[in-house]
């Protein structure tokens, strides 16, 4: 019996070392430190940060504390199996930030990027703008993607939305990604609002809508430029159609892999609230979905924005999107 009991204390001074750095060593360990890029602005002090838990990409927990007097924060003995992302709720925003462990590290560093709020656009500007148009038998199908810039260190946040579009007088079937369609909302006077806040960077957005087309042969389709516009283009479909465009320069026709042509114009240096009156007659011809053709835009979109997007590489603030 002694002797048993001499082996058991053996095992366990054998054992418990392995053991209690298994614990020790079971978890991972998050840093980070919240950081207002608005010069001037507020304490960051006591900002909630709030760990999400993804399994198998479905939120699972959460687990939220308060960041120190200088903005850091720390979530020690996270799981190892599981993905994570870090939110900081600051003046009513929410910021989200990936966690991303090296491999073979068992410790990061999350630098959780906050700005003050504020409800005047004057930093907001298109870089790159783009409408594709489908003369349809009795609609007009119309695509617009909006590559735009924050060029403040603060967060829009707008009154009605943080960024409002004009539609033409009639619009209808308004249309957006899936995931995104919850973060629009239709306003009086020919409007929708994207709510989400918009921090110091870059947002880029899609969405389509509808027109009837009118009974005679030729009439005017006005679109406003809502934001300062560094480069529009605008591509019309259709065949034996004729499209003249105020304050719009012609480019080269664009036609796509499948064989249909679009009449394309481009406009530089547009100011906010300019009003480009596109001309149609003889619309006649055969439509496409303007999903289908989105990708004409994103081809045409990459290949003119990339140096812009190279060269403006500025700090995102994590905003949901």
């Amino acid at each position: 019996m002694r002797r048993i009991v001499i082996v058991f204390a053996i095992l366990i001074l054998i054992v418990m070392p392995a053991s209690a750095y298994a614990q020790e060593s079971a978890g991972r360990t998050i840093d980070g430190q919240v950081i207002n890029g608005t010069e001037g602005g507020g304490s960051v002090a006591g900002v909630e940060i709030t760990l999400i838990t993804y399994v198998d990409d479905i939120m699972s927990a959460t687990q939220t504390i308060k960041a120190g007097e200088e903005g850091k924060f720390r979530f020690d003995n996270v799981a190892r199996e599981y993905t994570y992302l870090v939110s900081a709720k600051y003046m009513e925003v929410d910021y989200y930030y990936p966690v991303v462990f090296e491999s073979g590290v068992d410790a990061t560093y999350v630098e959780v990027g906050v700005c003050d709020v504020a409800d005047s656009d004057r930093a907001v500007r298109t870089s790159l703008a783009h409408t594709l148009i489908n003369v349809a038998e009795d609609s007009l199908e119309i695509t617009a993607f909006y590559w735009l810039i924050n060029d403040g260190d603060t967060t829009y946040v707008g009154t009605e939305g943080a960024l409002v579009f004009t539609l033409p007088e009639g619009a209808f079937g308004f249309e957006a990604p899936q995931e995104l369609i919850m973060d629009y909302q239709l306003l009086e006077d020919n409007r929708v609002a994207y709510l989400v806040p918009f921090p110091p960077g870059e947002r880029q957005l899609v969405y389509s809508y509808r027109l009837a087309k009118p009974e005679s042969a030729e009439f005017t389709l006005p679109l406003t430029v809502d934001y300062p516009t560094d480069s529009l283009e605008i591509m019309i479909a259709g065949e034996n159609i004729e499209v003249a465009a105020g304050r719009l320069a012609p480019a080269e026709p664009v036609v796509t892999d499948t064989g249909e042509r679009y009449i394309h114009f481009q406009g530089k240096n547009l100011p906010r609230n300019t009003v480009i009156n596109l001309r149609l007659s003889d619309s006649s011809g055969g439509s496409a979905s303007p999903w289908l053709i989105l990708g004409v835009i994103i081809a045409v979109v990459v290949v003119a924005g990339a140096a812009v997007y190279l060269v403006r590489r500025q700090r995102r603030a994590g905003v949901n999107e």
